[in-house]
């Protein structure tokens, strides 16, 4: 079986009804999971007596914490069309939730473990990394298809 077929799976049965969003998961997983590994390498952090360099940490902290706020709402996301009553507040409730969660992580990140600012930036942008090519290939196939 390959991995792409792996993933899809797990994600079904994660819950993941929808094609396009099993398709944006499984991409910020790979994403996330790639620009990790690049990082290390990147910062000279594959040598052994330092693992991860505070730059490579902050990164990899900003591209989980982004990756689990994405499959937090992508999950939410595609139930919360079929809702008949109490959408909007449930909506605002998880909303809200995440917000302070993610904010309280950040927090911690930058107050006490001192992590630079601009590589947990990186790692966040790598959910907007994901859905720019999503859109694009989304976009092309439209196009091959005209």
């Amino acid at each position: 079986m390959k991995t792409n077929q792996k993933i899809e799976s797990f994600l079904r049965r994660r819950g993941f009804t929808h094609p396009d969003i099993r398709c944006l998961v499984r991409n910020q997983l790979y994403l996330a999971l790639g620009a990790c590994v690049f990082a290390v390498m990147a910062t000279g952090s594959a040598q052994w007596t330092n693992i991860l360099t505070p730059w490579a940490m902050a990164f990899a902290a900003g591209t989980l914490l982004i990756s689990i706020n994405f499959w937090s709402l992508a999950k939410f996301g595609q139930h919360l069309v079929y809702m008949r009553k109490g959408a909007v507040t449930s909506l605002l409730i998880r909303f809200y939730l995440r917000l302070i969660l993610t904010g309280v992580a950040l927090y911690g990140l930058i107050a006490y473990c001192n992590l630079p600012i601009v590589a947990i930036l990186a790692g966040l942008s790598t959910v907007v990394v994901n859905a720019i090519f999503w859109g694009v290939a989304g976009l092309r196939q439209k196009v091959k298809e005209a």
